[in-house]
């Protein structure tokens, strides 16, 4: 408000003292001597009318101008909200595989880990939903805490979750799975306060290259998820690095070949 009536006194003494100049320059051009009343009545009219309105105007633009702020603030934060998966405060799925397309087009090669709780059915159905919650708050937790700046970690599903690792060789993608599955396994799991229930995961590892599309990557990590459940859970199962090399010559194969055939076509 106090700007509001700076500003709008700034605007009325300026348009008082323009009418006080005109009115000058009018007698001037008539020869005519410019009285007191006249003057006085120049100065004052205008800050009686103008100063009022200008204080509304000023206000009314002030109100708008943080109304429209606030308004730009919500949306930001609602666009940002629509991406995170509210429990967990990690990208939700449809965000991570485009935060995940995004950022393969512009890097060569990557590694993605296919993350499920285990046996996280028995918790919710022993324990109730809102331990299992925190279960998978304790997961998103140990994921954060244990990647690196520039990893895209989500959660995925129910009990869920991926985490893309850019430029990661096989060895590196391993290690940093490894390293998620000890953190988790060695974090105390309370669903009372004196009873401690393990809380362990399974994972499945696929390396990306340029050539595979996301659900390609995806399958090739929730085969090697389900080969690490049947192994007995609480491990991590990567695809043999010679299998991955097969799948990527026949992806470029299978290119070159449509490419050779766009090309007699057209």
């Amino acid at each position: 408000m106090k700007s509001a009536l700076i500003k709008a006194f700034i605007v009325s003494a300026a348009a008082a003292l323009l009418c006080v100049a005109i009115n000058m320059i009018v007698g001037l051009i008539r020869n005519e001597p410019v009285g007191t009343l006249s003057i006085s009545l120049s100065l004052i009219l205008p800050l009686i009318t103008a100063f009022p309105a200008m204080t509304v105007v000023f206000h009314r633009n002030t109100q708008l101008s943080k109304a429209f702020s606030d308004l730009e603030k919500a949306h930001h934060e609602l666009q940002a909200r629509s991406k995170i998966d509210y429990m967990t405060n990690l990208y939700n799925r449809e965000a991570f595989f485009e935060m995940m397309r995004t950022v393969r087009s512009r890097q060569d090669a990557g590694a993605l880990l296919l993350i499920d709780a285990d046996h996280f059915k028995n918790i919710n159905d022993k324990y109730g939903h809102t331990v299992g919650d925190r279960a998978l708050k304790l997961i998103a937790y140990a994921l954060q805490n244990v990647t690196r700046k520039g990893d895209l970690v989500g959660r995925v599903g129910g009990e869920e979750f991926c985490v893309y690792l850019p430029n990661a060789s096989r060895a590196a993608a391993i290690s940093v799975a490894e390293r998620i599955r000890v953190e988790i396994e060695n974090t105390p799991f309370y669903v009372s306060q004196s009873h401690v229930e393990p809380l362990t995961i399974s994972a499945g590892g696929a390396l990306a290259y340029k050539s595979d599309s996301n659900s390609q990557i995806f399958s090739r990590a929730d085969h090697c998820l389900y080969e690490a459940k049947n192994q007995g859970r609480n491990c991590i199962v990567f695809e043999p690095a010679e299998a991955a090399e097969t799948d990527a010559r026949k992806i470029h194969l299978i290119s070159d070949a449509e490419e050779s055939r766009d090309r007699r076509n057209f």
